[in-house]
């Protein structure tokens, strides 16, 4: 809700308009028996990218929510039966633009105790939006690697999936959205970005800029790809959506792996105005037998 305020109230003033990033709360549970019949119940929040800003590039693997901090893996492992094997942000999962988005967050759970675990998560489908020629951040993903070598694809919600000692959950975040247009970041600053590991040597080229081996900015390349690409694009938008909803759904499957969403059937209710004279005296009496029966309860 905060990604729909702010993009509908940033439209009369674009210039302090928000990318769209985290802006929700991943959540995961893990519980169960011990092998000592005891109970234990994880209830984790994940963080995500921080979209980017008027002000500046979004923090990367951060909670949108000031007074929220991250419990730490020593805790975790020392109450639950799980290792964290992996949290890192994850490089290029923030989109691009004059003011990086904020990159994703992923946490690998290694479960000691057979168990259920449940997911509520969103953005596996929609991307987080870019603003004023910003692209959009990463979506985000949950693989479970099962103890056999089988690799299961989970939905962004799920309840109650069975887990084996020895699974491995890789819960991946979602990154946050870019402000403003890439091609006018200072290259020197992607080039701090991809020394830094937020951002790949590949992944700088969305900037349009181009690195040696050293890691140093190829000017000369760099000018030449930011001309042609600037080209190609035109004008840039006020907003980058990855696409619309029917595109998104037609791509789902082979971007996601994951089948698209069905679209929801809502129930049709009485019509009064379209009902035949004799119907809406049949639903009158109904509607006053109820009413009349609902007295007589109440008195």
């Amino acid at each position: 809700i905060f990604d729909v305020l702010g993009g509908l109230l940033g439209q009369g003033a674009p210039d302090f308009l928000n990318a769209a990033g985290f802006s929700d709360s991943p959540h995961l549970m893990y519980s169960g028996h011990n092998k000592k019949g005891e109970w234990y119940q994880l209830f984790q929040i994940g963080f995500g990218g921080v979209p980017g800003r008027p002000v500046g590039d979004g923090p990367d693997g951060h909670s949108l929510w000031p007074n929220f901090t991250n419990v730490p893996n020593e805790y975790l492992e020392a109450y639950f039966p799980l290792r964290i094997e992996t949290y890192e942000t994850i490089p290029d999962t923030g989109g691009a633009g004059f003011h990086r988005g904020g990159n994703a967050l992923r946490v690998s759970y290694r479960f000691l105790e057979d168990g259920e675990i449940s997911i509520h998560d969103d953005r596996w489908l929609t991307y987080p939006w870019g603003v004023n020629g910003g692209t959009p951040g990463a979506r985000s993903r949950k693989e479970l690697h099962r103890k056999d070598g089988s690799v299961e694809l989970l939905p962004s919600k799920c309840d109650r999936i069975k887990v084996r000692e020895g699974d491995l959950l890789h819960f991946d975040t979602w990154g946050g959205g870019g402000w403003g247009d890439p091609l006018m970041r200072d290259p020197a600053k992607v080039a701090f970005d991809v020394e830094a590991g937020l951002v790949t040597v590949e992944g700088a080229k969305r900037y349009g800029v181009v690195l040696d081996k050293n890691l140093a900015v190829d000017e000369k390349k760099t000018a030449s790809l930011r001309a042609r690409m600037a080209k190609k694009r035109g004008r840039t938008k006020l907003f980058d959506f990855g696409g619309s909803i029917a595109e998104l759904k037609k791509r789902c499957k082979k971007e996601t792996g994951l089948e698209p969403p069905a679209q929801p059937v809502f129930p049709t209710w009485f019509k009064p105005e379209k009902a035949t004279p004799k119907a809406r005296r049949k639903a009158k009496k109904k509607t006053a037998a109820r009413a009349k029966k609902r007295g007589k309860k109440a008195a």
